[in-house]
């Protein structure tokens, strides 16, 4: 479970900033959208605001950026080096080339971590680990002048090993080396960073994690769910390619992995077809990439990602979730994460919208689920919650008539805007 984010130096991030899911105690007759822990409730969902290039997207490739270097710093998987993907603040010539930090809270077990790192774009220059449960204990530290590590939490023999043979990279987290190397704690903090997807706002990048799932156990909930929104679909199946028909010129640019089992390109979905009198006289193949909607084409590609989320208790993050979904359907996604029926594992999601209708939804988000993404005239986003507008807000507030006025910020000045397109005179 996610408790908090925060990073700096980051893309269009310049300073600080943080993302908190701590359920505030001033809203306790606002929706209970929360899970109650030994420390502190924490929000199910979270909805990031704010105007184009405000930094929302950026956001949440930061988290995905921490995320990328836990799993793959260590063994630099399928060529995957972080230092491609590092970005500095570039519009301020103090932060290029300054350091960055990511640091993550979170439960796992009921019991608190607080893990984070230091780098510039050559090496991590600061890693480190606390556990709570009652009072905060470093477990791990690691710097220039060496790693401190908690004999109590960490394998004792795996780190002097590794030590002595001088198998700590400065390139690489230690979390992510001890982890190859089993060791219990770091391999279940990896696991919580792998059970934390993001999903850009391409379809493309989760498109093929649904197709796969037409194969196997999962394809039944994803064809209730897209019936369930009112999507009239008899079936839906992975259409399969030969591999020795793909030309050689594609298969020099296919990953290794994709030579493994079968190989799909698209997915075929099954309709029924009616005579004169409304009567089924049998059915018909269309295609999911050209005959359906990108509606459908688009909460197809979702559906997969959300079930395994909801069954499995993990964390999603959905940039531009709104995106070819109706309002009343995407109410209904982010109910299924705040109803203890449909979410019994305590999952999260967490998404960017620009849909303010949301705001308005009946007990729909408490104020505390609420983010603005800002940026100023230097380039510099930042991020608040709404409830930083304590001055504006009051209990009767209508949340989407402020926003849209840009009393909560977020939102773009267009005052010039008409003036803009119309050509002026050289």
């Amino acid at each position: 479970m996610l408790v908090q984010f925060k990073f700096n130096n980051y893309k269009c991030f310049k300073d600080e900033v943080t993302l908190n899911l701590v359920a505030s105690n001033y809203f306790k007759d606002e929706p209970t959208n929360i899970y109650p822990t030994e420390y502190y409730s924490v929000v199910n969902s979270l909805a990031v605001y704010g105007a184009n290039a405000s930094g929302k997207t950026k956001l949440f490739q930061a988290f995905n950026f921490m995320r990328e270097m836990v799993l793959h710093s260590a063994n630099n998987k399928n060529n995957r080096v972080w230092q491609d993907d590092y970005d500095p603040f570039r519009l301020n010539v103090n932060s290029i080339g300054k350091s960055s930090s990511f640091e993550v809270v979170f439960l796992i077990d009921n019991i608190q971590y607080r893990y984070g790192f230091e780098v510039n774009k050559e090496i991590v220059i600061t890693e480190w680990l606390f556990r709570k449960k009652g009072k905060e204990v470093k477990v791990m530290y690691r710097d220039d002048d060496g790693v401190e590590y908690n004999k109590v939490y960490i394998n004792r023999k795996v780190v002097d090993n590794l030590i002595d043979a001088g198998m700590i990279r400065n390139d690489a987290l230690l979390l992510s080396i001890l982890s190859l190397w089993n060791d219990s704690l770091s391999s279940s903090i990896t696991r919580w960073f792998y059970n934390a997807n993001v999903l850009s706002a391409s379809i493309n990048n989760y498109m093929g994690y649904s197709l796969r799932q037409l194969d196997g156990p999962m394809k039944k909930q994803m064809l209730s769910m897209l019936n369930g929104a009112d999507i009239c679909i008899d079936d839906m199946n992975p259409s399969e390619v030969d591999f020795e028909s793909i030309p050689d010129e594609i298969k020099k640019m296919m990953p290794k992995e994709a030579f493994e089992g079968k190989i799909y390109n698209g997915v075929k979905t099954t309709h029924k077809v009616y005579d004169s009198n409304g009567l089924v006289v049998g059915t018909t193949e269309l295609t999911m990439e050209n005959d359906e909607s990108y509606g459908t084409t688009k909460l197809f590609a979702l559906s997969a990602p959300i079930i395994d989320t909801l069954k499995n208790g993990k964390i999603l993050w959905v940039d531009e979730i709104d995106h070819g979904l109706h309002y009343d359907l995407l109410v209904a996604i982010i109910r299924l994460f705040h109803s203890p029926e449909t979410n019994p594992h305590n999952a999260q999601l967490i998404i960017n919208t620009h849909n303010s209708g949301l705001l308005d939804a009946p007990n729909l988000f408490r104020r505390d689920q609420i983010y603005i993404a800002s940026k100023n005239r230097y380039g510099e986003s930042s991020l608040k919650p709404i409830t930083n507008y304590s001055s504006t807000l009051r209990k009767s507030s209508k949340l989407g008539h402020l926003y849209r006025e840009g009393k909560l910020g977020g939102v773009p000045y267009l005052g010039e805007f008409d003036s803009s397109v119309i050509s002026k005179e050289e």
